[in-house]
């Protein structure tokens, strides 16, 4: 299991909340054995038989502190508003306070893979994956909706429409038209494609919005609603010009305000797990370019094996060349006529004593056989041609042997 959640927290409306409850008109605050205030509401009486008593107790720092209460709670909302008639942005976040995560589910023979290193989902055209949302029931309970839809990572206006090749392969009908155009497809019930080719802001473009049952919360998960929904993409990035994407899920009220968001890498091939693979070697290749030499040994475990023990015996050949302490001294040595250097054209030599004709055969075999895939994959490099030629003199000077 694999679990990804928006990291990125504003405690906007905790700190609003948190003004509020403790200088609220009327109350008396009181703090619980868990250091949070707790509001006590004023009754009702001393509202209705004493109203001028209540506005007479409103100074002027109190009529200025509720207005700047009610200007807060309009910029929150409108940011909310505006967010939904944005540019996408690449950012998790939970502004609203639900918590929002999302969890990833792989099933054994998938047609997917999850990296932790790269971040990135890797899938294939036209395969369904599950994914479970999950978040925080807040009060007073409200209708929420998912919606999801591809961006591309370095042109967030750029809308991400299907290639002429696979939309070919949809009839036209009425009922069909906006999900025929949409990328992203959800397998849920009561899904809604939404958007056009036109649009670039995140309510016009086309995404999938998805109705998520708040029915589902209950006390043994800490009253957390948590869904399942099944998505798929039928199109590759190779349609899209090779570019990076990014999956997009935000979870908005009723009126289409933005209460959280949550961003996850995408790369729809052929070969997921090749491409993973080939990826995270390529980040840990860069990773440790950007490590400094005395980190390199304690960040030996994102190494490969095998090159981890290429790694290893070539230190200690060359501790054993270039150091001389007495430590050495209860070590065995290597034969006087044993020899292994760097030449200063950059090659390695080697000179080894084989106690058998066999032996030494195997071993200039093992060099021919390697020379000759390098010529193969480089067949335009002479001096490779040049070191097979001269691996098959020495096997037959070797043979000729007594």
């Amino acid at each position: 299991m694999y679990i990804v959640s928006a990291m990125s927290w504003h405690k906007v409306s905790e700190d609003f909340n948190a003004d509020t409850a403790e200088n609220s008109v009327g109350s008396t605050d009181s703090n619980g054995e868990d250091g949070h205030i707790i509001e006590e509401p004023i009754e009702a009486t001393d509202l209705t038989t004493e109203p001028m008593a209540f506005l007479q107790g409103l100074n002027s720092g109190n009529l200025m502190q509720f207005s700047q209460q009610s200007v807060l709670r309009e910029m929150m909302l409108q940011d909310f508003q505006n967010q939904s008639n944005s540019l996408p942005k690449l950012e998790s976040h939970n502004i609203g306070g639900y918590n929002f995560s999302m969890v990833l589910k792989e099933p054994p023979k998938s047609h997917w893979v999850y990296s932790h290193i790269t971040k990135k989902l890797y899938i294939r055209m036209d395969k369904t994956f599950n994914i479970d949302v999950q978040f925080k029931a807040l009060m007073p309970i409200q209708p929420l909706n998912l919606r999801v839809f591809l961006c591309f990572n370095k042109d967030v206006s750029g809308p991400v429409l299907r290639c002429q090749n696979h939309l070919s392969t949809e009839p036209v009908t009425n009922q069909n038209q906006k999900m025929r155009e949409s990328l992203v497809r959800c397998e849920n019930p009561s899904t809604t494609y939404c958007g056009s080719a036109q649009g670039k802001g995140i309510s016009e473009r086309y995404s999938v919005l998805v109705p998520l049952n708040l029915s589902r919360s209950s006390s043994r998960n800490g009253g957390y609603v948590r869904q399942t929904l099944a998505f798929k993409f039928v199109c590759q990035n190779s349609c899209l010009g090779r570019k990076e994407t990014s999956l997009l899920f935000c979870l908005e009220n009723s009126s289409g305000d933005i209460l959280a968001q949550y961003v996850m890498a995408v790369k729809i091939c052929t070969c997921p797990k090749r491409d993973c693979t080939q990826d995270e070697r390529h980040a840990n290749v860069r990773k440790r370019k950007s490590l400094a030499p005395s980190d390199i040994e304690e960040d030996a475990d994102v190494k490969p094996a095998k090159a981890r023990r290429r790694t290893v015996s070539y230190k200690r050949d060359v501790k054993d060349e270039t150091e001389s302490n007495d430590s050495h001294d209860t070590e065995q040595q290597l034969p006087i006529d044993w020899q292994v250097s760097r030449t200063p054209d950059g090659e390695y030599r080697l000179a080894i004593t084989c106690p058998k004709k066999e032996w030494l055969l195997q071993n200039i075999e093992g060099m021919i056989k390697e020379s000759a895939a390098q010529v193969l994959r480089s067949p335009t490099k002479p001096h490779l041609r040049s070191y097979a030629h001269n691996l098959l003199e020495l096997k037959k000077r070797a043979f000729d042997l007594p």
